[in-house]
């Protein structure tokens, strides 16, 4: 599994090189080999892919190896603010499970470089972290900077009436647990574990929370639909790319057919798309997942007419698939909608 290839704000580099200035660090030190410049930082506007964010990253975990927490510290830097529009349609949600759907299906507006998925049994909730696709030596922060902005924004969410996680598992060795007191009791951190996960109770994911809009939720969802559209909607050869996947979204070319189609080599057609911070397997999912919504809600097909159309041999295959992509199952999305 590869990491996460969407483009994002700069906001989070900037909070990351602003950290490793407090620690000696020069913002010079923090860019290196990025491709980024000083000038980007000044630009509310600029883009990142998030490859340049682990850079990022990377710089500053070899430049501070002794630095424990640091992670944690650049968590707990991120604000509602900074995640934007995508923070707001999460702690508008009715419930924790709302609002872990919303995240799921707007992770791409986010600076998200883990995997999230929502797991369940009779009594948990777990909330599981996939980093497998991260580097090793990077790993530790990543995870760190993660788990303090979920129970951040879990916080922002429910306010007094917090619904804390009775256990969290990290493959982590080491820990630096009190730098999270205020969240949780360092005692509910075991470590060592198999899965990196946060476990709730599953009532939890109920509980109604005191900050819930119906209509604040409606609009944020419906900004971060569009944003993620003009995202996807994406020019250069991404979009050329794009286009052709819509002309054949019934048989979608493999990467080879797709190469040809541009008179490219595989290696050449990869190294393009990689060149705009995508994938061609990024591009075929976010795709697949545009068609399927527009024709679940505008066209009001039924799921099996639009798993037809979008080549799935089972229906089942495109309710897993329409899951993944937007955290939650076909008839679910209609529901809302």
């Amino acid at each position: 599994m590869e990491p996460p290839q969407n483009s994002r704000l700069i906001s989070s580099v900037k909070i990351m090189v602003g950290l490793g200035e407090e620690y000696g660090v020069s913002a010079s030190q923090s860019l290196e080999g990025t491709g980024l410049k000083l000038s980007d930082l000044a630009d509310e506007r600029s883009m990142v892919r998030s490859a340049q964010e682990l850079r990022v990253i990377d710089n500053l975990v070899t430049a501070l190896p002794n630095a424990h927490g640091l992670g944690l510290r650049a968590g707990k830097r991120y604000q509602l603010t900074t995640f934007g529009i995508w923070a707001f349609a999460i702690i508008s949600s009715p419930n924790l499970r709302a609002a872990f759907e919303v995240a799921a299906r707007f992770t791409d507006l986010s600076f998200v470089l883990i995997h999230f998925s929502l797991v369940e049994d009779d009594t948990n909730a777990k909330i599981m972290m996939d980093v497998d696709h991260i580097q090793e030596h990077l790993r530790q922060f990543v995870i760190e900077r993660h788990l303090a902005v979920l129970l951040t924004l879990t916080r922002e969410m429910m306010g007094e009436a917090c619904v804390q996680p009775h256990e969290i598992r990290l493959t982590l060795g080491e820990f630096p647990a009190a730098h999270l007191s205020e969240f949780l009791d360092p005692k509910r951190i075991h470590l060592d574990a198999e899965t990196n996960c946060v476990i709730y109770d599953k009532a939890a994911l109920e509980v109604a929370s005191p900050k819930a809009n119906a209509a604040t939720a409606e609009f944020c969802i419906q900004q971060c639909e569009e944003l993620l559209n003009k995202r996807v909607a994406q020019s250069g050869f991404s979009g050329e790319v794009r286009g052709l996947l819509l002309r054949r979204i019934a048989n979608v070319p493999t990467l080879e057919a797709g190469a040809s189609h541009f008179n490219m080599s595989p290696r050449t057609f990869r190294r393009r798309l990689e060149q705009e911070g995508n994938s061609y397997r990024t591009l075929v999912e976010q795709t697949r997942e545009g068609v399927a919504i527009e024709l679940l809600g505008t066209a009001k097909l039924s799921v099996e007419s639009v798993a037809e159309r979008l080549g799935y041999a089972e229906t089942s295959s495109f309710i897993h698939a329409f899951k993944r992509w937007t955290g939650q199952t076909p008839a679910k999305y209609r529901k809302r909608g």
